[in-house]
């Protein structure tokens, strides 16, 4: 079936250009072009679209503000902003809106890669096994507030230090989890941080963001009965190990803080399962143990879907950057994805299986051991001789981890 794309921008001359790179591709695409919001939104209501590529700079109703109706009115719609260097501004007010952000001149290459990719998400985390094992769920988790709260106030670029406190300090209990976090030696930090402003002016708006979101996923659990074997503090700790090694694997790389929450999300569907569907986990946990395996290949033998993709679908249904949904429905199977490099899916992959067995069991009686890394997957995006240095600092954060 094709993928029907739908392309926006308020210039003649860009569309044509697009229309003629993406000639190419018409037999697997079905491409509309249209040139202002308005004109897309009534193209959306016409007819159904799986993708809108969308300029930021246009008169009368500007990229961020279609994303948005296009988010209300048509929410399974995949929202991809298209932008100059001169947009980089303009395009943060997007951030809350929009699943990824391609920067122009963007090559068909890129652009074919992202189109695809997102779609290949879309049809792996809505396939009928998922829906229909979520779909039991009488409610599910929404999406932590504080952590929505501070991704709406840090769209604007202009947005004060004291905001982000007050925004911190309507939950003081996760205010004092987070300090205690920060000032654990897993942060490695050069001084005592004691007050929440501290946190904010000393971290950066990214850290404390990424923390509050730690500290909000897993409040949950403290709320809600935890069953299927699970450990919430095994579960806690190996999660922030996987976050810490995915993002110092991408380095300096623009993806780092999408690879951290990634890292530190790519086993929501475990914890999910173990509040709302504990049968399910245990069924799993207890054929590992009897008969050996690993627990990702017993539930897609036992159920037909593993955690990886419930934790993806529920990701989707929180609106979370498609480049974190792809990296939590992929991290056991990275070879699903035709990748183009090293990339937050590449990261947590290495993440997680470089942290294997250095937290401890997540669930009781099933053991995992280091390093269960695809290689030749590594090999063939061209970074398999980084894999021994990335195995000495995942060992060194999970000592400071132990230590903290």
């Amino acid at each position: 079936m094709k993928k029907r794309i739908l392309f926006v921008d308020d210039e003649p001359n860009v569309l044509e250009g697009l229309r003629h790179r993406l000639r190419r591709l018409r037999n697997s695409w079905d491409m509309r072009f249209v040139e202002s919001g308005h004109e897309a939104l009534e193209a959306l209501d016409r007819e159904p679209f799986d993708m809108i590529v969308s300029d930021m700079r246009m008169p009368r109703m500007d990229g961020a503000a279609l994303l948005r109706l296009v988010q209300e009115r048509h929410p399974a719609v995949v929202r991809i902003v298209l932008s100059g260097h001169a947009d980089n501004q303009l395009s943060v007010k997007a951030v809350p809106v929009a699943h990824q952000f391609l920067t122009k001149p963007c090559a068909a290459g890129v652009l074919e890669n992202v189109v695809e990719r997102a779609c290949n998400l879309k049809e792996l985390v809505g396939q009928e096994q998922v829906r229909r094992i979520v779909g039991g769920i009488e409610t599910l988790p929404p999406m932590p507030r504080v952590y929505t709260q501070l991704v709406s106030a840090l769209a604007d670029e202009n947005v004060a230090a004291a905001k982000v406190t007050a925004i911190l300090k309507q939950d003081m209990a996760m205010c004092a989890k987070l300090l205690q976090m920060v000032n654990s030696a897993f942060f490695r930090l050069s001084r005592t941080i004691t007050s929440i402003d501290q946190a904010v002016v000393y971290l950066g708006f990214d850290a404390v963001r990424q923390l509050a979101l730690a500290v909000e996923v897993f409040a949950v659990g403290r709320t809600k009965r935890v069953s299927g074997g699970l450990s919430l503090d095994a579960l806690q700790r190996h999660s922030l190990l996987v976050a810490r090694i995915a993002s110092q694997v991408l380095g300096a790389s623009p993806q780092k803080e999408d690879a951290f929450v990634a890292g530190l999300l790519h086993d929501i569907g475990t914890f999910l399962a173990a509040v709302e569907l504990p049968e399910h986990l245990e069924a799993v946990a207890t054929d590992v143990r009897e008969h050996g395996g690993e627990m990702h290949a017993v539930e897609a033998r036992l159920h037909g879907v593993t955690h990886a993709e419930i934790g993806a679908y529920l990701l989707g249904i929180w609106g979370l950057p498609y480049p974190v949904i792809e990296a939590v429905a992929n991290h056991h199977a990275p070879g699903r994805v035709a990748q183009q490099g090293l990339d937050v899916l590449a990261a947590v992959h290495v993440a997680e299986a470089l942290a294997g067995g250095l937290t401890g069991p997540v669930v009781s009686g099933v053991e995992r051991e280091t390093g269960d890394v695809d290689r030749a997957y590594l090999d063939g995006l061209g970074v398999g001789h980084e894999l021994e240095a990335w195995r000495e600092m995942a060992g060194d954060l999970a000592g400071l981890l132990s230590e903290g």
